[in-house]
C-alpha cells in the first residue's frame, strides 16, 4: 500500500536529517524561530502543487528554506530544522531555545523530540517573520525582469533626497498635465495633498519646486 505523504511516519536514526545525536551537540542560544510551509500558487490553476518551506530567525533572517511537491510531512518540517540548526544560511550551526510554527497535525511527531533537544514548541496561528520572509520572495522575483535604471538614472535619489524619502516611506507624487489646471506637481498621502505648485512648465523645474516643498514640509512636521 502506499502511503500518502502526509500520513508518514517521523524517520529517525542513521541516515535520517534530523539525528538528535548531532544537533544536541550543537551550542543553544537563546533564540525564537518560526517556521512553516505555504503553498506557492501556480497560474492557471485552482490548486496549488508546490509548497515553500522557510525557517526564520527572530532577527527575520533566512536560515533554510525548501520547495517540494505535494502536501509537506513531518519529514519535511524535520528536515527544514535540522538543516536550519546545522547548515543555517546565515551564521553559524546552533540550536534556538523556542521554535513557533502553525498547528497542522502532522508536526505533532515532532514536538517530542524537539523537546529532548531542549528546544519548547509553540503553536501560534500568525507567524510573522516567515509571512515577511514570503513574500520578500515573491516580491524579489516578481521584480526579476524589471528595468533596471542607468548609474545617471540611479542618482535620482541623491538629487531629490526629499523626493526619495517622501515615495518610499510617507505616499506618492504626480507630476503632469491636468484639466483646467495645467501643468501640476503634487505630493500626497493618505490625508490628501500636502504640496502642489502649478508653476512649473518642464519635468525638472517640477521635481525642484517638489524637492523644495517637500524638504519644507519635512522640516515643520520635525521630519528628520
Amino acid at each position: 500500500m502506499t502511503v500518502a505523504r502526509e500520513e508518514e511516519k517521523l524517520r529517525l536514526g542513521e541516515g535520517a536529517a534530523f539525528a538528535r545525536t548531532p544537533l544536541r551537540g550543537l551550542r543553544q542560544e537563546e533564540e525564537t524561530w518560526e517556521a512553516d510551509f505555504r503553498a506557492v500558487p501556480k497560474s492557471g490553476r485552482r490548486s496549488p502543487t508546490e509548497y515553500r518551506g522557510m525557517a526564520v530567525a527572530r532577527d527575520g533572517s533566512l536560515l533554510a528554506e525548501s520547495r517540494m511537491g505535494g502536501r509537506p510531512t513531518v519529514n519535511d518540517m524535520a528536515t527544514l530544522l535540522a538543516n536550519a540548526m546545522r547548515q543555517p544560511l546565515t551564521g553559524l550551526a546552533y540550536r534556538p531555545r523556542h521554535i513557533h510554527v502553525r498547528g497542522h497535525p502532522q508536526w505533532k511527531e515532532l514536538f517530542p523530540h524537539l523537546t529532548e533537544l531542549g528546544i519548547a514548541v509553540a503553536v501560534q496561528r500568525e507567524l510573522p517573520k516567515v509571512e515577511n520572509a514570503y513574500l520578500k520572495q515573491r516580491r524579489e522575483a516578481y521584480r526579476a525582469d524589471m528595468v533596471k535604471p542607468t548609474g545617471a538614472q540611479a542618482a535620482v535619489e541623491e538629487l531629490f533626497p526629499a523626493v526619495a524619502k517622501w515615495v518610499q516611506e510617507y505616499g506618492r507624487i504626480e507630476i503632469g498635465d491636468q484639466e483646467s489646471v495645467g501643468f501640476t506637481v503634487m505630493a500626497i498621502d493618505d490625508g490628501g495633498v500636502v504640496f502642489e505648485d502649478d508653476k512649473p512648465d518642464t519635468l525638472a523645474e517640477a521635481m525642484a519646486a517638489l524637492e523644495k516643498g517637500l524638504a519644507e514640509y519635512f522640516e515643520r512636521e520635525g521630519i528628520e
